[in-house]
């Protein structure tokens, strides 16, 4: 194979001691039309596709289009590629005409283009890649602007993560309310990969007729114990497992989550002391701008289960839209510097309001700003029915597509992590499932800041309007 007997394998992945898998082969053995592949995480299949896409290109002229989950995922694939033509044997490589971020251009006349999130379009016999296709919003543009590119020639390769038992990857890759001919189907757990196993030949054979836990234990590395440990185990079925996890029991859906993500949201993400005030002073500077909302509302979390607080800032738009503009992580921060980080956030930018969990450890600190800003911050005391009315606020928002969110893995988990019960006193229950090890820190922050919103409003003519009884409105509900 061209790859196998050209390509130094450590110099292109960068990695000592790298090896090619076995489904690796198998990916580039196929030469199918279609080909879809549910896979786990971390295992280089954007890696592989730029590989295979960097060979075609060089042996044959072939064109590619990668599409990707955002911006930074597009470049990602373009710099593999670079990677990868550059670690070829000297008399293999071709030399480059163009060179950017997002394309490289062979000398042969080959191109490689890579796209965030959007429809390709592009010449007739190109290569079509699909990245982590379950995870972006315009899923159904994304396949139909594809398909007709490869109409004349060119395949079309489709790899993810689940998200969920819905969308087009989950549809094509289950059949399950339609058939979609053609397609070489595969699933690639993280068994199959040996930076994850300790015995890649043995756990293939066992690892589907065990149970989570029990594979885990028995052919696990020390890395995948320890994501299995810090996950809950419907997520980790999900990332490393190729699970279609039925959210019967979500509150907020994947179709939900994916319908308000935006891959060119301005969303400033940060964690630790120093990140979260240079994410603070780039808030500053992109309100200066014009670039984000001049009035914004802050929700504040305090992890009451680990010791990590959760600040969020959501923008307040005069067309009633609450796009996130930051999630900062303090885990592990004393005392003073939550104080110092979240009076700097009230001094330096323009939020209206700010609301902070004010249960239990979160007291002293809600006290403290409450105190240093009356009236613009507020304690707020987490009650299962202030739970309530700040969850289907939410979902309400979300539902009307009035929260733009970014595309953000850990954000959307813990936002679908959030699952409503009904108690035998027919209460209704909001909150993470019931083995603590997934607290949805960034869900109740993100809920807090919607939450504040009840305090303020955007008149397109006045600015920002008060609203009266901005107490009373949080405990009636509705906004």
């Amino acid at each position: 194979m061209f790859l196998v007997e050209n390509l130094d394998l450590e110099a292109a992945s960068l990695t000592e001691g790298a090896r090619w898998e076995q489904f690796q082969i198998a990916h580039l053995n196929d030469d199918s039309t279609f080909r879809i592949e549910d896979k786990s995480r971390q295992i280089a299949w954007s890696w592989l596709c730029a590989a295979e896409a960097i060979a075609e290109a060089v042996l044959d002229g072939q064109s590619s289009i990668f599409v990707s989950i955002n911006q930074d995922e597009a470049k990602e694939k373009i710099r593999y590629a670079r990677q990868i033509l550059e670690a070829l044997r000297p008399d293999r490589r071709i030399g480059l005409k163009r060179d950017n971020e997002l394309g490289l251009e062979l000398a042969n006349g080959a191109r490689l283009l890579s796209l965030p999130a959007r429809p390709p379009r592009g010449r007739s016999r190109t290569n079509i890649y699909l990245d982590e296709y379950a995870h972006v919003a315009k899923d159904v543009e994304i396949y139909t602007a594809a398909l007709p590119i490869i109409s004349k020639g060119g395949r079309l390769r489709v790899g993810s993560s689940p998200m969920g038992a819905s969308g087009r990857f989950w549809e094509v890759f289950s059949e399950k309310l339609r058939p979609y001919p053609g397609y070489r189907r595969k699933q690639t757990p993280w068994w199959e990969v040996h930076s994850f196993c300790r015995n890649v030949a043995e756990a293939r054979k066992l690892a589907p007729t065990l149970l989570t836990a029990q594979r885990i234990e028995l052919f696990g590395s020390d890395r995948i114990k320890a994501l299995y440990a810090n996950m809950p185990e419907e997520d980790f079925r999900q990332e490393y497992e190729c699970a279609f996890v039925d959210e019967s029991v979500a509150w907020i859906t994947w179709d939900e989550i994916k319908a308000v993500q935006d891959s060119d949201l301005t969303c400033v993400l940060a964690a630790g002391v120093d990140d979260v005030l240079v994410g603070i002073r780039l808030l500053v500077e992109l309100v200066r701008q014009g670039e984000i909302e001049a009035a914004l509302v802050a929700g504040v979390d305090i992890g009451r289960t680990r010791d990590l607080t959760e600040l969020c800032i959501t923008g307040m738009t005069t067309a009633q839209g609450y796009p996130l503009r930051a999630v900062f992580s303090l885990a592990g921060v004393p005392f003073d510097d939550q104080l110092a980080v979240l009076t700097e956030t009230m001094h330096r930018l323009p939020v209206v309001t700010m609301l902070i969990d004010q249960t239990g450890i979160g007291r002293n600190l809600a006290e403290n700003m409450e105190t240093r800003f009356p009236g613009k911050v507020h304690g707020m005391d987490f009650t299962n029915q202030s739970k309530v009315v700040w969850a289907t606020d939410a979902k309400t928002l979300i539902q009307q597509r009035r929260t733009p969110l970014p595309v953000n893995r850990d954000l959307a988990y813990q936002i679908h992590s959030i699952k409503r019960t009904v108690t035998a006193n027919k209460y209704l229950v909001f909150d993470t499932a019931a083995n603590e090890k997934y607290h949805a820190d960034k869900f109740w922050a993100w809920a807090l800041a919607l939450a504040a919103l009840r305090f303020y409003s955007v008149d397109v003519g006045t600015g920002i309007v008060q609203r009266p009884d901005p107490l009373t409105e949080i405990d009636r509900g509705g906004f």
